[in-house]
């Protein structure tokens, strides 16, 4: 069974209006952490394990959450030369008012190395150092905001994290839920 696969399946148990639900209430860290948790146990139980599963899984959730929830975003493209995996709420603002957008990064890798010029070819086009998020499986000092997918999993906290980042903006494309 693919990723995707076990993924969808776990959201599809949740539900979608439960997991909205949640989200509204502010217990979407939970509900994070529970489907992401699931997601990893099953595709473990599979055997299907790779070195960079668990942050795909994890950029899979988010996606899916970025669309449920309606917060407007950039997936996987290119700006200025630099490889943006998401960008919130997209490129154009990027372009015209850095300070509003975000970028997240999920490196495929535990090369700190790799994942440092990473950093640096995003600080090119998004100066303000604290608007780039990155999704590691391990903490790392990068000068970067990390999310973390092992122990207490902080990657839970990012859809919160994101709508109190857009809430204050007062651009209307950055509306954020479908309710």
């Amino acid at each position: 069974m693919e990723l995707g696969e076990i993924l969808y399946g776990i959201i599809s148990e949740y539900g979608e209006q439960r997991i909205l639900s949640d989200i509204i209430q502010g217990e979407s860290t939970e509900i994070i952490k529970s489907i992401f948790e699931q997601c990893i146990s099953n595709i473990e139980k599979n055997g299907e394990m790779g070195p960079d599963t668990r942050v795909t899984a994890a950029e899979g959730l988010s996606h899916y959450l970025l669309t449920m929830a309606m917060i407007p975003s950039k997936r996987k493209t290119t700006f200025q030369s630099v490889e943006i995996d998401i960008a919130v709420p997209d490129t154009i603002t990027l372009g015209t008012s850095p300070q509003d957008v975000i970028l997240i990064s999920f490196p495929k890798t535990n090369d700190i190395n790799v994942i440092k010029s990473q950093i640096e070819n995003m600080k090119k086009i998004q100066p303000n150092q604290d608007n780039i998020w990155i999704v590691l499986e391990e903490d790392m000092k990068l000068g970067a905001k990390t999310y973390t997918l092992s122990r207490d999993i902080t990657f839970a906290n990012m859809v919160n994290d994101l709508i109190s980042f857009t809430a204050g903006k007062k651009q209307s494309k950055l509306k954020i839920f479908k309710i």
